[in-house]
């Protein structure tokens, strides 16, 4: 059994304290908020999991603390999967203090975690080498809290869209560029460049979303965003999102795809219908990582260098 500390009292926090109470598999301390921080972070428990935003900057100092007080520490902060995309310095020196402290840190989730990363390196070990890979996500987002649409690009004009991204104020669904790091990273490749286009799904009718916003018709609705990452100079990964709080109310479904390509042929595609779930596909992947954080190597490691994440035995 190991001693787990929840900080972050948001969704994805209060539903992974749950999930790991229902199976009492761990001592689990929290959900902590905010002005518990030194209760959750310092305590010293065998891993501290940190839930409460997107960019690895906001959580440097958490992940500072929680490794400083001997603790292994997971992430659902996206830029966090491969922190090295945003700021290669910082990384390293948390690298460095978890390989002292002994212990381990990982980013963890679907998107990053999952679908964009873990499952495409398990099928690029049955193709051929030389493969370009696309994957691509249509998912509901109709689950995600007022805050978290907002950042994502909810409820905007496209003008006023299009300025709040360049204000880096909406970032749309954050991590595809630190995923394509992993399976790039894992595999010895350099990426060179990293396109982006973010545009806005436009509401034809307004959409009430109870206990959080409406939005009016010409709003933003969703977002539909490409990456594509270039190696020697050309496209090799294509990452698709198409995420909308209404999928059924445009004639949509949920789908996750991964297609990988030889020499300009689709050599494999596999799909999961209906895609997997935003806010239930994260929050097992973070409860089912605690064995899997504490069994990995010390440093900042990614998913490429972890044990598949699975549920525990209760007889553990």
């Amino acid at each position: 059994m190991a001693s787990v500390s929840i900080y972050g009292t948001g969704q994805l926090g209060t539903e992974v304290a749950r999930l790991l109470r229902d199976v009492p598999v761990h001592q689990v301390l929290g959900p902590f908020g905010r002005s518990e921080r030194d209760e959750a972070l310092s305590s010293g428990v065998d891993v501290v999991i940190i839930a409460t935003t997107t960019r690895f900057r906001d959580v440097a100092d958490d992940i500072e603390l929680a490794v400083s007080s001997g603790s292994n520490v997971l992430v659902s902060a996206e830029e966090c999967a491969y922190p090295w995309a945003v700021d290669i310095g910082l990384s390293n020196k948390l690298d460095s203090l978890a390989k002292t402290e002994g212990v381990s840190i990982s980013g963890t989730g679907v998107n990053p975690g999952l679908i964009f990363d873990s499952l495409v390196l398990t099928l690029l070990g049955a193709a051929p080498r030389g493969c370009t890979v696309a994957v691509r996500r249509t998912v509901s987002i109709a689950g995600f809290g007022a805050t978290v649409l907002r950042r994502i690009g909810l409820g905007k004009t496209p003008a006023a869209f299009f300025d709040a991204v360049s204000r880096e104020e909406i970032l749309g669904h954050a991590g595809f560029p630190q995923s394509m790091q992993v399976v790039a990273s894992a595999m010895g490749l350099k990426i060179e460049s990293i396109k982006k286009e973010l545009l806005p799904l436009i509401a034809e009718k307004e959409i009430d979303l109870p206990d959080r916003f409406t939005v009016a018709i010409g709003e933003s609705a969703g977002v539909n965003q490409t990456y594509t990452a270039f190696v020697d100079g050309m496209p090799w990964f294509t990452s698709h999102f198409y995420g909308h709080v209404d999928l059924p109310g445009i004639g949509k479904s949920a789908m996750d795809e991964i297609e990988l390509s030889l020499k300009g042929e689709i050599f494999q595609t596999i799909q999961l219908t209906p895609g997997i779930n935003s806010q239930i596909g994260s929050q097992n992947m973070v409860a089912n990582s605690i064995q899997r954080i504490i069994n990995a190597r010390s440093g900042w490691v990614t998913v490429a260098e972890m044990e598949p994440a699975y549920p525990e035995s209760t007889n553990r």
